[in-house]
């Protein structure tokens, strides 16, 4: 059940963040349209991929549904300019409830494969950052995960601690939510701090 509620969590949160990227970048409807299923339900489908399964957003309807009432949603809040549809901070803090939640359903995910660390922790990254990347390389930009300071390692943290708690029969609904508020409040930490990794 989890895993549902956070896919459903980071489908809606990250059609959001897809359509107001592409709104930035004054796409067309088809291609805000476009921008916001790449980011919201990219992740998800290399990860199924990955692991070997029909992809859920292809072979269920509620995914796209979803992805397609948020994105309606800000669209006709788009059409009145003397509203921002959203504002900066908003905007991150919506996208890290993206991350976080897609982080924490492909971990979980690679769990129940019982994968190693390393599998689990590589699905998590890949659920979370999946979309963005798509999304990014649509709009012509070096993907923000390559160089937006904490953002991958968010999701890289994420999926080492659920592996972790796997191995001591600690997942459970309380230490899930937990993880996710603990995931969204480093997100936003770092971007309060404008925490980055070294560049070379």
């Amino acid at each position: 059940m989890f895993l549902h509620l956070a896919e459903y969590v980071g489908i809606a949160a990250f059609s959001f963040s897809g359509t107001y990227i592409a709104l930035k970048h004054r796409l067309d409807l088809l291609g805000v349209y476009i921008a916001s299923f790449l980011t919201a339900l990219g992740g998800g489908i290399l990860r199924d991929l990955l692991i070997q399964r029909p992809p859920y957003a292809l072979s269920h309807a509620a995914p796209a549904l979803c992805a397609l009432g948020v994105t309606t949603l800000l669209l006709w809040r788009a059409v009145r300019p003397h509203e921002s549809i959203l504002s900066k901070h908003l905007f991150v803090l919506i996208d890290a409830v993206g991350l976080v939640s897609f982080a924490i359903s492909g971990a979980l995910a690679g769990i129940e494969r019982g994968y190693t660390l390393v599998g689990v922790t590589i699905l998590a990254f890949l659920t979370a950052v999946g979309g963005g990347m798509l999304r990014d390389i649509l709009v012509n930009r070096v993907p923000y995960v390559l160089h937006g300071g904490f953002y991958g390692i968010v999701a890289v943290g994420i999926g080492a601690t659920a592996y972790l708690l796997s191995l001591i029969d600690g997942i459970t609904s309380l230490t899930l939510a937990i993880l996710f508020a603990a995931g969204v409040g480093l997100r936003m930490q770092a971007y309060a701090r404008d925490w980055k990794l070294p560049h070379p």
